[in-house]
């Protein structure tokens, strides 16, 4: 079996040097996402051979997913290695986040050995960094006009901060249960253990973030973190009772997280048709194509 152990965040330099090894403006190349995510995923990582291997059990409990590894060398030694260790676990598997760069290495390497399938839900919405921060021109339209009118209703009653964890925590914390409550969110215990794995580590994963307060009481929150030159946001809420709320801390925090990054990855829609149209209606410069890949029978 591969030498898989849990995540630490120690392996952070580590895990990163192989990311920046295949660099791809996606979810799966950050590792503040791996970290915060890990206990959801029961995932686990190995260094073998000059490839970094991830392993994820699915909520089946029966399918293992494994990451595409990244690294440098033999990479159909790499791929062997997943389908060994899958098979002395006695458990189906697939490989997730392919880009379109791997399908193409991996067809060349092993034709005919994988089927690979589109992920569409799985796909990152990838935009400008100065887009989400200017809103310019008419595509941008609707946006603008939800920001003003927030602007305008609440007109000196609104503050951005940049997130504190010692500031700000307690108070993340109360804004996740509530939304989770009110909308009786069905992964909202695995959410709120990355939300709070995410502010425990906030400094160590050199995460960036913002809160939008109305009325003295926070209204939003959103964390993400710096990958290359993109900038992934991990985890945005707000509160569904205050209109507006939404874009703005989307707006604030891009505007205000600095300039040392040219896309922002808002990550992917999970298949959720209201999600989807969210994204979309930023008018993504790019989505990130990944594959599924699974052994041919």
């Amino acid at each position: 079996m591969l030498p898989f152990r849990q995540i630490a965040i120690e392996d952070k330099p580590a895990v990163e040097e192989f990311f920046r090894q295949e660099p791809a403006r996606i979810t799966e190349r950050c590792f503040a996402d791996l970290f915060i995510w890990r206990r959801r995923y029961r995932a686990q990582i190995a260094f073998q051979d000059g490839f970094l291997q991830v392993m994820s059990l699915a909520e089946d409990g029966k399918t293992l997913y494994y990451l595409f590894p990244p690294g440098k060398g033999d990479r159909l030694a790499a791929l062997d290695q997943i389908a060994r260790d899958a098979a002395e676990w006695g458990a189906p598997y697939r490989i997730y986040g392919c880009t379109p760069a791997q399908k193409e290495q991996t067809e060349a390497l092993a034709p005919g050995r994988y089927v690979f399938t589109e992920d569409r839900d799985n796909f990152d919405y990838i935009y400008r960094r100065e887009d989400l921060a200017e809103l310019k021109g008419k595509k941008y339209h609707s946006k603008r006009n939800f920001i003003n009118r927030f602007l305008q209703e609440y007109e000196g009653q609104w503050r951005y901060e940049p997130l504190d964890p010692g500031r700000h925590g307690g108070q993340i914390l109360e804004l996740h249960r509530l939304w989770c409550q009110r909308r009786a969110d069905s992964i909202g215990a695995a959410e709120g253990c990355a939300v709070r794995q995410a502010l425990e580590h906030f400094e160590a994963l050199e995460m960036r973030g913002g809160v939008l307060y109305l009325r003295d009481e926070m209204a939003a929150f959103t964390m993400g973190c710096l990958a290359g030159d993109t900038l992934t946001v991990q985890i945005e809420k707000a509160m569904a009772d205050v209109p507006g709320a939404y874009p703005m801390i989307n707006h604030q925090f891009v505007a205000n997280a600095g300039t040392d990054f040219d896309y922002v990855n808002r990550e992917e829609d999970m298949g959720i048709e209201g999600l989807r149209k969210a994204k979309l209606s930023y008018r993504p410069i790019e989505l990130s194509v990944k594959y599924l890949l699974e052994p041919r029978p």
